[in-house]
């Protein structure tokens, strides 16, 4: 029955890990439903799940091999835990810059001009796990690019970063740009899960 099936998650703190989704964020907030937010990266959200320290999980994780999002690493990481994911949202992935684009940023070869100033997110982040895959395609290190600032935590702190010049781009979600009015370049539609 329905009670037996929840005494596992009896224990579980009411957390929901993982990306950082400012929709998702929104919702919490607005629904009172009195869930902490703990968004420290995707790869960590599913860590925390399968250490039953999180109820729910923000994930968008790119399978460069199978070219889907997310499934394989669920499967993965949460084997043996009953899980469902929800398709939460499709997202525009792209270079966040300043209004204007005044470095006229069209594409990630621009990013390997050393003049600019690229912030990245932290490992755990599908945003970074996604930067990887793209710079691949394009036979771009990582180690090209000029980072001089310490890894974004959320999508909003990349748009902030741009926002106050502390870097030239960064890589984030279309919406956030929008909020922040400042400009984007597409490179990646994406799909956002909660795996419950």
């Amino acid at each position: 029955d329905f009670q037996t099936m929840l005494r596992p998650l009896a224990n579980t703190p009411q957390v929901i890990a993982g990306s950082h989704d400012p929709l998702l964020e929104w919702a919490v907030r607005e629904s009172h439903c009195e869930f902490a937010l703990l968004f420290d990266g995707s790869l960590d959200g599913l860590t925390r799940m399968a250490k039953r320290q999180a109820r729910v999980c923000g994930l968008h994780v790119f399978s460069s091999e199978k070219q889907h999002y997310n499934i394989d690493l669920i499967e993965k990481t949460l084997s043996g835990l009953q899980v469902v994911a929800i398709e939460w949202a499709w997202r525009d992935q792209g270079l966040i810059v300043a209004a204007g684009n005044p470095l006229a940023i069209a594409g990630l070869e621009d990013l390997c001009n050393r003049q600019v100033r690229f912030i990245d997110r932290q490992q755990e982040a599908g945003s970074h796990l996604l930067l990887e895959h793209l710079l691949r395609q394009q036979n771009i290190s990582l180690t090209d690019l000029n980072v001089p600032v310490p890894p974004a935590r959320s999508e909003t702190d990349v748009a902030l970063a741009v926002l106050e010049a502390k870097v030239d781009v960064g890589l984030g979600i279309a919406a956030v740009a929008r909020q922040f009015r400042l400009d984007f370049v597409s490179l990646h539609r994406e799909r956002y899960d909660l795996v419950i």
